[in-house]
């Protein structure tokens, strides 16, 4: 049975986050997912014009992709992980909590939503 941990929030940008180029979206993924203790096997990075990142860190695990809305002063989250000999739910959960610190300046997981996902 495949078993995988799905998080994604609509999360508010604090203001540094105004200041970060694709490269720093980037640099704040793979920190949370080495500190969560997950391997890191790709990753892409866009800028728009004018505005706005996407950036995407893929995981041995799965995936992280973020989203930057300046205009709506928003990031959107998307973390998928998979279990594979293990339990990794609280990785994930870990890299969530991570990345809404680094984010929002906040500590509230409220934005957040999860699905566990088994087949």
């Amino acid at each position: 049975m495949i078993q995988s941990h799905h998080f994604y929030a609509i999360l508010p940008a604090a203001q540094t986050v105004f200041n970060w180029e694709a490269a720093d979206f980037i640099k704040v993924i793979k920190n949370a997912a080495h500190i969560a203790q997950l391997t890191i096997v790709g990753e892409l990075a866009y800028a728009f014009q004018p505005q706005g990142v996407s950036a995407v860190i893929l995981l041995a695990e799965s995936h992280v992709a973020l989203h930057f809305w300046p205009e709506e002063a928003k990031v959107t989250i998307d973390i998928h992980i998979c279990d594979y000999q293990k339990d990794n739910q609280q990785k994930a959960r870990l890299l969530a909590e991570i990345l809404t610190r680094q984010i929002t300046d906040s500590e509230s997981m409220a934005n957040w939503n999860y699905l566990n996902i088994t087949g």
